[in-house]
């Protein structure tokens, strides 16, 4: 991983965290080259808040004398807050109380996740995900889900009773840039996972082998085989000996309905959480319900490629 990994910056001239709550906080969002002499002092970072300089300060240099581009950085500061993109710890931040813990929930730091919705809800009509806009939570891909102890304490073994959702990938997804950064807890049978995108998201074209561990995966959709219930979406993988290929399936009422269709949806990124099997020579991820399937909206396409890292 680069060791900026500040993509982004929030641009707000007016918020101010010593005064106003962060719901407050307009995430207007500025890449380095981006970056106007007026934004100087009003970029604030997308994971801990805190203010961010660009190197270099002219907006004109793009490209340093060392030849790396232009970047963000946080101010030096011992005593600033955690933050995974300030430190080279990939340890999650801990609370220090669940009243902080909850907060972190509410203010969309902490996302909290008992499970992906396995089945469409009914009555609601598919949202439009690739807006030139920046889209809101869908309520239709969330529901309230029980309170789960969660591990975050400061205090090692001590968990915290927090709000969960029953959520979808795709609700992930609507709000990429924004969810990228974030730390995602998700029961798994009788455990809670933990996955930061930004380092756990993985491309399909590098999957070699079978993992009962499920994750987040993405790739480009090359073709779609259609069955009489259900098809089976291959993903780009190298053409490797024994044509080895990668595939998801899933159910051809809720394909349609995400329009992961083959009029819609060849060469656009798709995303999905789960394990990995063999199939024939190649691997798959089978039977992928609702909420565990989400196309990646257009305008993120080109962040996700720029900043994913290959290990």
């Amino acid at each position: 991983m680069a060791l900026n990994r500040i993509a982004y910056a929030y641009y707000d001239p007016n918020w101010d965290r010593a005064q106003h709550p962060i719901a407050l906080l307009v995430r207007t969002s500025i890449e380095p080259l981006d970056y106007l002499a007026h934004m100087k002092g009003h970029l604030h970072c997308p994971s801990c808040y805190e203010p961010l300089i660009r190197v270099p300060n002219d907006p004109a240099v793009a490209v340093m004398a060392n030849g790396k581009k232009a970047l963000f950085r946080h101010f030096p500061d011992e005593d600033a807050p955690y933050c995974r993109l300030r430190s080279s710890q990939m340890s999650g931040k801990k609370y220090n109380s669940e009243e902080e813990a909850r907060q972190a929930v509410e203010d969309q730091d902490l996302v909290i996740i008992s499970g992906f919705m396995q089945e469409r809800p009914e009555n609601q009509p598919r949202a439009d995900f690739d807006g030139e806009k920046e889209p809101l939570e869908t309520e239709f891909e969330s529901e309230d889900g029980p309170e789960v102890a969660v591990p975050v304490s400061r205090h090692d073994g001590e968990t915290f009773k927090l709000p969960s959702k029953v959520t979808s990938v795709q609700s992930l997804c609507t709000n990429f840039r924004h969810n990228y950064h974030r730390e995602i807890h998700i029961v798994v049978e009788d455990q809670v996972l933990r996955y930061v995108l930004d380092v756990d998201l993985q491309d399909a074209a590098e999957i070699v082998e079978v993992n009962h561990e499920p994750k987040f995966y993405f790739g480009e959709i090359v073709r779609i085989k259609r069955y009489d219930f259900s098809s089976h979406v291959f993903l780009r993988h190298p053409h490797l000996a024994g044509n080895v290929d990668f595939r998801i399936s899933a159910s051809n009422s809720d394909l349609d309905a995400r329009g992961i269709t083959k009029e819609n949806s060849l060469r656009r990124i798709l995303i999905f959480f789960g394990v990995i099997e063999e199939i024939g020579a190649g691997y798959w991820s089978p039977n992928k319900k609702w909420g565990e399937i989400g196309l990646l909206p257009r305008q993120y396409e080109d962040f996700l490629r720029a900043n994913y890292k290959k290990e």
